[in-house]
């Protein structure tokens, strides 16, 4: 006999919290049905006190989709290649993971390829006992509340969104102002998506990693973008997830921005990453 799990709100902006399931075991696909309905609904689910191994987050995130693989500078499982460690652990002097320690802006996972991440599946392991938190925002609110004009003049527009490896992330800088170097990741975006499955819109720009709207004017195409990433990050709009170890955490990156407070360098953050493969974003 299916037990229903129990599904309440993380916060008054997005999110729902899942409780009364252990993820070790094997779900009914009643189950199944209820998270991912949730994972729709609040964007982000929050599934706390879990004892996950590497293969277990695997098999959860295959619940989902095809699993992304990690670049290769961050492979450091043996167990499959799906795995990144978000972490500021040292071997030897050298960090092991990635996104080691510091602030980061809002953005959304593998915007700066042609078909991003759909759902990113963090699992909290070694957690500072301050900051280190991740921030959520909900983008379809975000766009719901533009004006008319604004949201006719966001139609058609699409804006760059780059990744320069060892300058766009980690740590908190300014956004790039200059055109991408060779070495950039980079793709043309919608500056508004709309959600292929619950078919709402959502701003798709953000602050850490979108660089210039295409068509504009670099001052046009700047004060837009500035204008968009200050309305995007109004508190009104922000879950803010204070982690605990156990907790596994999964967002849908295509209406939701995340970002990461900052935190003793000298405590050690570990969280384990897989991510699932998204269509492109129209």
């Amino acid at each position: 006999m299916y037990m229903s799990i129990e599904i309440s709100p993380l916060s008054d902006s997005l999110g729902l919290k899942i409780t009364h399931i252990n993820l070790k075991e094997r779900l009914s696909s009643e189950a199944i049905q209820e998270i991912h309905n949730a994972w729709l609904e609040g964007g982000v689910i929050c599934i706390p006190q879990q004892d996950l191994d590497e293969g277990d987050q695997v098999k959860f995130g295959q619940l989902f989709g095809e699993l992304a693989t990690t670049q290769g500078e961050y492979q450091i499982s043996k167990s499959h290649p799906s795995i990144m460690y978000v972490t500021n652990e040292k071997e030897n002097g050298e960090y092991i993971g990635a996104l080691p320690d510091g602030e980061m802006y809002f953005h959304s996972d593998m915007c700066y390829v042609e078909k991003p991440s759909m759902a990113t599946i963090l699992y909290g392991m070694h957690i500072p006992s301050a900051g280190g938190n991740t921030l959520f925002a909900n983008m379809y609110a975000a766009y719901d509340d533009l004006e008319p004009a604004l949201k006719s003049r966001l139609i058609g527009l699409k804006a760059l969104n780059s990744y320069e490896p060892g300058t766009s992330a980690p740590m908190k800088s300014t956004r790039m102002t200059s055109q991408p170097s060779s070495n950039a990741r980079s793709f043309l975006q919608p500056m508004v998506c709309t959600h292929p499955v619950t078919h709402r819109k959502a701003l798709y720009v953000n602050r850490l990693m979108t660089e210039y709207v295409d068509g504009l004017s670099r001052s046009e195409s700047d004060d837009l973008l500035q204008f968009l990433f200050d309305h995007q990050e109004q508190k009104k709009y922000i879950y803010e997830h204070q982690w605990n170890v156990g907790d596994l955490v999964m967002w849908d990156n295509r209406c939701v921005l995340h970002a990461r407070s900052d935190f003793d360098a000298s405590e050690l953050r570990k969280l384990r990453r897989v991510t699932v493969k998204g269509d492109r974003i129209s």
